[in-house]
């Protein structure tokens, strides 16, 4: 019963998962404490939505695809795991915006498609004169703290700064959901802190437009790994070797002591554990966590569906190839993909290929119409808009789709402010049970909320167990 105490099950073993075991191994080993872990993994291989292949010598990532270095800084973590020798960054400018029927080259300073100053937006292509002068006169003397107010949606804060055509032309195409959720249900600050930086104060001078000069689109700003995102969850699994468990679904969690937790696996296998780090999303760990008690509940998320189809294409094929890494679409066009990254113009490492290799990425917010059609159906659709959006003049060699089924949780922003409060009864609650949360879309999204979150869980669990193993000592 002592050991079954001393334990802490990790369940997930995506980035998130793989973090928190890779942070609580450390303090076990650094501060020699009497703890041991398990991470439980439903599928067949650890990653979550990592997933990286191998093709004619090269890696490409076909679920998350980088790091963006405006985001949370987690160099730190990257170098006390030694990888910082296998990083590269991008190359090939920005990704341009495709309305459908034309390409909107801008050449002004952007942040995610958005005039990065107030004057450029004089040079944005396809806006009417009408947007573009109340985008500029917003930006110049609104002032307005919405960003403060958790009851107003990124949407409302950007409408309210920039107007209505800007948000739905300009930044909507460059904020893909499962990077960053949908800038209609997250409040700014927890969708983009960049923008409150950016756009949150009407007056912009010379010392604030030489510090926003780090957040201009371009090359250098996002990173990966020279052999693929899965280099860094494949580094956390080996430094927990002998502590993953993949093919485990959870089915139900329950107390059965006050300081003891019993997991149900796979409906015919169980285990015990002291403390209960979860990390799945959130519609999956409600369906094991809903038993526990029936006065408190995670609420209850709306799942949108992503996919991507990678494609590997002659090169004589292409005929409008991008300038820059690719086109964004938004969502007023007539196409299904989000997305077009021409990977040769965005990664050094394949500058030279013999081929093109395209990443299309596809499915948003209350669009899933697409993803729930057969595989085959799929590819034929967006292989056909691919055809027309680099006018190819033969066929692709190879299509390959990939599904991510309710990969993305959304919550309501009452739902969100709820969550947001430092009174919020569900932490806590848990919490006092040995239990502590997260998942994609608790407190973020994308890789560097998870590194971030699994830090976290991990400490919050260490530290209740150190309490508990203190509470049970006979000199306590």
């Amino acid at each position: 019963m002592e050991k079954m105490k001393r334990r802490i099950a990790i369940i997930g073993g995506g980035l998130r998962g793989l973090t928190a075991a890779y942070e609580i191994d450390k303090a076990i080993r650094e501060q020699n404490l009497p703890f041991e872990y398990v991470v439980l993994e439903d599928r067949a291989a650890v990653g979550g939505m990592i997933h990286t292949i191998e093709m004619d010598g090269y890696a490409f990532d076909v679920g998350a695809s980088a790091f963006d270095s405006r985001r949370a800084d987690i160099s730190g973590f990257l170098k006390e795991l030694s990888l910082e020798s296998e990083i590269q960054f991008s190359k090939g400018g920005k990704l341009v915006l495709f309305d459908g029927t034309a390409v909107m080259d801008d050449t002004m300073m952007t942040y995610h498609g958005m005039p990065l100053f107030p004057n450029d937006i004089w040079q944005a292509n396809g806006l009417t004169l009408d947007a573009k002068l109340r985008a500029f006169m917003n930006s110049i003397f609104l002032s307005k703290d919405l960003h403060e107010n958790p009851e107003y949606s990124t949407d409302n804060f950007l409408e309210f700064r920039l107007g209505r055509e800007v948000v739905d032309y300009m930044a909507e195409p460059y904020y893909p959901d499962n990077v960053y959720g949908s800038m209609e249900l997250m409040p700014v600050k927890l969708f983009d802190e960049n923008l409150v930086t950016i756009y949150g104060k009407a007056h912009i001078g010379k010392h604030k437009k030489e510090q926003l000069m780090r957040f201009a689109d371009g090359s250098g700003q996002e990173y990966t790994f020279k052999e693929g995102l899965a280099t860094l969850t494949k580094c956390l699994a080996q430094r927990t070797e002998g502590h993953l468990y993949v093919n485990q679904k959870v089915k139900s969690l329950n107390s059965v002591a006050e300081d003891l937790l019993l997991i149900e696996l796979n409906g015919r296998e169980s285990m015990r554990a002291g403390s209960v780090v979860v990390t799945t999303n959130p519609q999956e760990s409600l369906g094991f966590l809903e038993g526990l008690t029936s006065e408190i509940a995670i609420p209850k998320a709306q799942s949108t569906s992503v996919g991507t189809v990678f494609f590997k294409i002659n090169k004589r094929a292409v005929k409008n190839l991008p300038e820059g890494q690719g086109f964004v679409i938004p969502r007023r066009s007539s196409y299904h993909s989000t997305k077009v990254v021409v990977l040769n113009n965005k990664w050094p490492l394949l500058e030279q290929a013999e081929h093109y290799y395209v990443l299309v990425e596809f499915g948003r917010c209350l669009e899933e119409t697409l993803i729930e059609l057969a595989d085959d159906l799929v590819m034929d659709i967006i292989k056909k808009e691919v055809k027309e959006i680099l006018t190819l003049t033969e066929e692709p060699l190879q299509v390959t789709f990939y599904r991510w089924e309710k990969a993305v949780p959304h919550f309501s922003l009452h739902q969100r402010q709820e969550m947001l409060g430092e009174d919020y009864p569900v932490n806590s609650e848990y919490a006092k049970r040995g239990i502590f949360v997260g998942g994609n879309g608790i407190t973020g999204y994308g890789m560097e909320n998870a590194i971030i979150e699994g830090k976290r869980l991990a400490d919050e669990a260490i530290r209740y167990m150190k309490k508990m193993e203190k509470n049970d000592s006979p000199n306590a």
